[in-house]
């Protein structure tokens, strides 16, 4: 930052008055942002060097010199950790805590290191560099590589924090879904949701439908699970491309496939009589409003979208008149709304409908 310009009008008062205002609010607040900044680049640099994943049982300091091979003693370092509160101390020991374990190492189903990627990328990508996207516009990235290594892996991981078991379990309890046969999930993403409901139905066949370059994720997945004999992958635009037919199930979720009502009659002609159409969608709950959050979606966009990013915007309403009216037209009776938590979110949730195709 440069220093003002020289004034000679300037009087030098400032040299022995104090501030009009105490400078104890102003560095109070501005430590308090520093302090919360430092504290997350600590965690996600523990992440990377696998210190949770060493802190399952108890470690020495000198554990820790050992496993990072850093010149210095670690002290400081590991006394950092515990101020997180992801890790707790004994007797000249740490480990992690249960909250650690459970979602900061790479060998718990819960692991959120995508999530935590995810946040680090936009606070390079967006708020370190905001003074020039205000000044130029926002950020652009590539459709299918934003969601395939930022958005989607931090999505997949997030949604087995409570919203796909929510999911899954009200399917299951679908009056015909030990019956299901063929299933597609629009927009699958990450493929989990079509997963883990094969897993449930052994004799469920599904479809992850996405764009060509996303659908390489949920294949990863695929391999984890080892379902890979009864859930498959297919590339394309649901807008514009076929997508099958004689479906028991389709599902959406948190894309505008299961939000849109021109989607409706493609998706009505895709289903068998009495197959279901499963949608879980944003834009429906009101959500507290968060001023830095809805900033950080308009710093970044799409070059070359399939589809313009405000279709598939969080506050885009879901079940409005119009949708029901056209679900209504093309014989989708609604069964069900529900409520689903996403607690990645404090306080917030989205809407799952389900509607059964009745001729």
């Amino acid at each position: 930052m440069k220093d003002a310009p020289y004034n000679p009008d300037n009087n030098c008062t400032a040299l022995w008055e104090f501030p009009p205002v105490s400078p104890g609010s102003f560095f109070d607040m501005m430590n308090q942002f520093n302090q919360g900044a430092r504290l997350l680049c600590l965690i996600d640099a523990s992440v990377r060097l696998g210190i949770f994943d060493a802190l399952t049982e108890w470690k020495s300091e000198k554990d820790i010199e050992d496993l990072i091979k850093y010149p210095h003693p670690v002290t400081d370092f590991v006394k950092s950790l515990v101020k997180t509160g992801f890790v707790e101390w004994n007797n000249g020991k740490i480990k992690n805590t249960p909250l650690a374990s459970t979602y900061l190492t790479k060998q718990s189903p819960y692991f959120q290191g995508a999530y935590l990627e995810k946040s680090m990328q936009h606070i390079k990508d967006l708020w370190l560099g905001l003074s020039d996207i205000l000044s130029s516009g926002p950020l652009s990235y590539n459709e299918e590589q934003f969601f395939a290594n930022l958005s989607l892996p931090s999505m997949a991981q997030n949604a087995l924090c409570g919203r796909l078991q929510e999911v899954v379990r009200s399917i299951v309890s679908l009056p015909t879904f030990s019956a299901m046969r063929k299933m597609i999930d629009l927009g699958g993403g990450h493929g989990l949701y079509a997963i883990a409901l094969a897993c449930k139905n052994p004799n469920l066949s599904a479809i992850i439908f996405d764009l060509p370059g996303v659908v390489t994720l949920a294949e990863q997945y695929i391999k984890r699970y080892h379902i890979g004999s009864r859930v498959q992958t297919m590339g394309g635009n649901f807008f514009v491309d076929p997508i099958g037919r004689d479906y028991d199930l389709i599902l959406s979720s948190s894309n505008p496939s299961g939000k849109s009502p021109d989607m409706v009659e493609k998706i009505s002609d895709a289903l068998k009589p009495g197959g279901y159409f499963v949608s879980i969608q944003p834009g429906d709950e009101s959500a507290p409003y968060d001023p830095i959050q809805e900033l950080e979606f308009l710093l970044w966009t799409f070059d070359n979208a399939h589809t313009p990013k405000k279709t598939w915007s969080k506050n885009k309403k879901f079940l409005t008149d119009e949708y029901r009216s056209v679900l209504k037209e093309h014989n989708l009776e609604i069964s069900s709304v529900k409520r689903v938590s996403d607690p990645y979110i404090k306080d917030y949730g989205v809407t799952m409908m389900i509607a059964q195709k009745i001729r």
